[in-house]
């Protein structure tokens, strides 16, 4: 059993400037616009949103519909934009990453508290036609797997009820969940149509109800189903027939692999699932109401939660249990080691995650190949072939954004500020470099650690904007967020949760002397020596108290920003350089406000049931957790354990939610 407690500290200071900010405020009839706190607000369906039409089967509830066509199977390749940023001017974007204050013109530019979507990912594995299903699959393949996979304990029923009182105020909020699908039973001996596939449902669910959601009670709950949503991806630029996607559906369907599953998050309908989502397993629970910003603000971006006493590494020999999850961490690592550099990551806290759709769908179309491949193995661990081994999607999410933002910070940096329009850095230009992070003749640059106000302007900003703040003074009634790490700040390769002690930086080996094109030196910083990378970019942002105004080019008097510029840098990284954009500046603002982020903390629990004796005293242990924010029961039982743990479980679920849903049957 794990327990990860949030830091509880609010200073005296952040009170005193939060109390100063309101006042000012009111005073002054500029307004802080809050949110108000009551109903949810049901998401009326999209007019091609087809309706579910359940059928009963041999006693259980199912949701027919027709599997696309391998024409319909491509991912789409258009990179997307995230909405909220398109209500942001860009004088208001420029002065909040410049001085990292929500401050004139934001005032009068204020966000919306985000909206955030559930997305579970869902398995009834006690369906007679699934475990049919599976067997066969198993029986073909010769492949052993973990029963503890498939198993269920009524789980998402008291998720779904946690949930629903955690997240009682957010607005706008749908609910989605992914689930397996299986062919129909050929009950009349006829040639079997493998377009028709049948969705599992929660028998427990009123499916045509939840559809529509409660203004008064829950959001809608629409059902996904596997088939519907895998899409082939490729490398970048690669051109895919409908022959390809017809051969790869061949391959990967059915699936019993959460993994592969996972991989197709990406490809979620932008119209029809929000921006920001929260992934979630039917073993993970919300026992405190959290606030939006708990996850997501539009002016930080999302909250990832990682466990920094544990790190991943990246390795590509496969040598690590497919059956779990390492092989898939160490191989996605050592796939971002290979387009961003070499870093240690931490481990991501198995509980309720944090994501951005637009950047997920940018992750799959960046690493096409290796999504594609992922559902190669129809279990978890099966198709074990060098450079196809199985990713790890919501690990790889989460450290794509980070290292997303690193590279937007050394290329505004190097190739939009000092680069410019020549693309070239001499000797006197990299003197300059040298001296603007601090240095002066000597060949070794040494500086203590930074100091910042970004913490301490949190509140304020939050509040400025009419954002609901993420920390609670009672948590036992609402969770307590600490935001321990913010973009704002740069980058942090020492333990993801502060900045660097000491930064030393030697000028011959980081830069040189000699003339060379910015985007080379852009390159070696990101990628080749990226220790540098990371030590520069420590370097320049003890340059000033708080944003990161440092990094960015000077403004353009030519050219304004136009979205006919490009919204992101390549998604490979070509040694040929790119076109400079129009506006440099604009363009490198609008890529660190993508992706932002938030290191965050809270009270979590992870627990593994093993036995029923050892489940019960957990249970209560969790019972007495009164600030617990966060928590994942994982089935590692004994096949002998599990009508009794299922009793136990059941038991002590309803004791936790025993309001019903208003869809359950």
């Amino acid at each position: 059993m794990q327990i990860r407690p949030a830091r509880l500290h609010i200073s005296q200071m952040r009170c005193t400037r939060l109390l100063l900010s309101v006042a000012l405020s009111v005073l002054s009839l500029t307004g802080i616009v809050f949110q108000r706190r009551g109903r949810f607000v049901v998401v009326p369906p999209a007019p091609f949103i087809v309706k579910p039409s359940p059928d009963v089967i041999r006693g259980t509830l199912y949701d027919p519909f027709i599997a696309p066509s391998a024409e319909e199977s491509f991912a789409d390749h258009r990179v997307r934009p995230i909405n909220a940023h398109a209500a942001i001017s860009q004088g208001c974007m420029d002065t909040w990453l410049s001085t990292g204050l929500w401050q004139h013109p934001c005032r009068y530019d204020m966000v919306q508290e985000s909206h955030i979507d559930l997305v579970y990912v869902w398995v009834n594995g006690s369906d007679a036609l699934h475990q049919n299903a599976r067997k066969k699959l198993l029986n073909a393949t010769t492949y052993k797997t973990k029963d503890a996979r498939f198993r269920e304990h009524d789980e998402l029923r008291y998720s779904l009820r946690s949930v629903r009182n955690a997240t009682a105020t957010w607005p706008n909020s749908t609910w989605h969940i992914v689930t397996a699908d299986v062919p129909p039973p050929n009950l009349n001996n006829t040639a079997p149509d493998s377009s028709h596939r049948l969705g599992l449902v929660p028998q427990w669910l009123d499916i045509e109800c939840a559809f529509h959601g409660n203004p008064d009670g829950q959001p809608p709950i629409r059902l996904q189903h596997d088939s519907q949503l895998f899409r082939l991806t490729g490398r970048p630029g690669a051109t895919l027939t409908a022959a390809d996607a017809s051969n790869w559906l061949e391959k990967i369907l059915p699936s019993f692999n959460s993994h592969a599953v996972e991989s197709q998050l990406p490809q979620l309908d932008p119209a029809i699932v929000s921006d920001n989502i929260i992934a979630l397993n039917d073993d993970q629970f919300m026992m405190l109401t959290h606030p939006p910003s708990a996850f997501h603000t539009t002016l930080y971006g999302p909250v990832f939660r990682v466990d920094p006493d544990l790190l991943v590494t990246g390795d590509d020999s496969g040598s690590a249990d497919g059956g779990g999850e390492w092989r898939s961490l160490d191989w996605s690592a050592h796939l971002l080691d290979e387009r961003f550099g070499t870093h240690t990551r931490p481990y991501l806290h198995h509980n309720a995650r944090a994501l951005s759709l637009p950047l997920m769908h940018e992750l799959s179309l960046a690493f096409g190949q290796y999504f594609a491949a992922t559902p190669l193995s129809r279990f978890r661990g099966s198709h074990k072939v060098p450079g196809e081994y199985e990713l790890n999607t919501i690990f790889m999410a989460t450290y794509y954004v980070i290292e997303r933002h690193r590279e937007a910070l050394l290329w505004s940096w190097v190739v939009g500020k000092w680069g410019g329009s020549s693309g070239v850095l001499d000797s006197d230009r990299k003197w300059q470099i040298w001296r603007e992070m601090g240095g002066e003749e000597a060949d070794v640059l040494s500086l203590p650690k930074a100091e910042r106000t970004t913490a301490e302007d949190l509140d304020v900003n939050l509040y400025n904007a009419g954002v609901q703040p993420p920390w609670s003074f009672d948590d036992h009634k609402q969770a307590h967020v600490s935001y321990v790490w913010l973009s704002m700040d740069g980058y942090t390769p020492a333990d993801f949760h502060a900045m660097p002690r000491r930064v030393e930086i030697n000028r011959s080996a980081c830069i040189g002397e000699d003339t060379k094109l910015a985007w080379d030196v852009f390159r070696r910083l990101l990628k080749e020596r990226p220790a540098c990378g990371d030590s520069i970019i420590a370097a320049l942002i003890r340059t000033s108290k708080r944003g990161l105004g440092i990094f960015l080019p000077p403004p353009s008097v030519e050219h304004e920003y136009s979205n006919a510029d490009p919204i992101i840098l390549p998604l490979d990284l070509p040694v040929i350089p790119p076109s400079l954009p129009r506006n440099p500046r604009a363009f490198a603002v609008r890529l660190l406000m993508r992706y932002a982020y938030v290191l965050g903390e809270s009270t979590t629990l992870f627990m593994p049931i093993k036995s029923v004796r050892q489940a019960g005293p957990a249970l209560r242990n969790a019972d007495r957790w009164k600030n617990l924010a966060l928590m994942c029961i994982n089935d590692d039982l004994h096949n002998g354990d599990q009508r009794a743990a299922d009793n136990l479980l059941r038991d002590w679920f309803e004791s936790r939610w025993p309001e019903r849903l208003d869809c359950e049957l």
